[in-house]
């Protein structure tokens, strides 16, 4: 009787262990999903917070660049520099009373080279386009080995070429839409201006890996009435992109050219237009000898922003592509949240 009794008595010891160990374990449970629930509350609050503050930087960034255009049309005098307020605007980040913190970058169409100032529409702007586009494609290729690596500046030309002109027969005379037809899915050669620097990765020869590898130097925007790099902007890298000479003899700027902008430049000069009648310009062939294909830009309406936001761990960026043509009421080309 008495091992009886402390048979069920280890039992009942057993069973409310295994009670306490439930309700351990699952009151464990509880409080891990109301932390984790907590957290992620928190993380979603503050990821809203961030791209609410990123969202209000584009807005930050569109107020500037109107106010800028503006004060060019009152001044009766339009060129982008480095001096500008919308330059300077990423050298200044901005602090928030709940201890946000947000970054705006903005960088003009004109510090790139615009691949779209080549062609007319779905012409070819001048004879000069395709021995451009090869010269470019070698002098990128002595840069980025890599991404080059098994591809010919001349085929990458042509193709480029093929894409954007209107007709359908290849530079070869081959049928161009030949080798698209043959992808999965097929599909055909835009026979337009390019509309985004991934559209690119479509061109025979190109891929992403190589489009990721061209961002830095090239870009598609202004897609209508394109012109050039604008060497008040550009970095040096690019400044050494512009293609100039005179007759058949042209060139990339070599480094003494380049220099001779950048001394500009540090001076507080600004480099114009030869003909520009403005007391603090510098004409441009002052530093680039000769003819400039394509024709460089002095003043643009399109712009590339970047706001990035933190709140706390969490990072938000907006990247948009805005145009303040009309400056009561820019407008914006392009959207991208990250």
């Amino acid at each position: 009787m008495t091992e009886r009794r402390r048979d069920r008595g280890g039992i009942a010891l057993i069973a409310v262990l295994l009670f306490l160990l439930l309700a351990g374990s699952t009151a464990a449970t509880f409080v891990y999903r109301s932390l984790s629930d907590g957290l992620i509350a928190a993380n979603r609050e503050a990821r809203a917070r961030a791209e609410a503050l990123a969202r209000g930087g584009i807005a930050i960034a569109l107020a500037v660049l109107s106010q800028d255009r503006i004060d060019e049309e009152r001044a009766a005098f339009r060129v982008e520099s480095r001096d500008d307020d919308w330059m300077r605007l990423a050298t200044v980040p901005i602090t928030t009373a709940d201890g946000g913190l947000l970054h705006v970058r903005i960088e003009d169409a004109g510090d790139r080279l615009d691949l779209n100032a080549i062609f007319d529409g779905g012409t070819v702007r001048d004879p000069r386009t395709e021995v451009l586009l090869i010269a470019l494609f070698e002098r990128l290729a002595e840069r980025m080995p890599d991404a080059f690596a098994g591809r010919d500046a001349n085929e990458l030309a042509r193709n480029l070429i093929d894409w954007v002109d209107a007709d359908d027969v290849g530079q070869r005379g081959e049928a161009e839409d030949d080798v698209y037809q043959r992808r999965d899915p097929p599909y055909r050669a835009a026979n337009r201006p390019l509309l985004s620097l991934d559209e690119l990765g479509l061109v025979e020869g190109f891929d992403p890996t190589l489009v990721d590898a061209l961002r830095p130097y090239l870009s598609v925007q202004p897609w209508a009435r394109a012109d050039g790099i604008n060497p008040n902007t550009a970095p040096p890298w690019i400044l050494s992109l512009l293609f100039h000479g005179t007759g058949a003899d042209f060139g990339f700027a070599d480094e003494d050219t380049v220099r001779a902008v950048l001394d500009i430049r540090e001076a507080g000069g600004i480099l114009c237009a030869d003909e520009a009648d403005h007391p603090s310009c510098t004409p441009i062939r002052e530093a680039v000898p000769g003819e400039i294909y394509p024709p460089p830009t002095f003043a643009t309406d399109v712009f590339r922003v970047e706001a990035r936001a933190e709140v706390g761990d969490v990072v938000a960026t907006v990247e948009a592509t805005v145009d303040r043509a009309d400056p009561t009421h820019p407008a914006i080309l392009s959207w991208r949240v990250d």
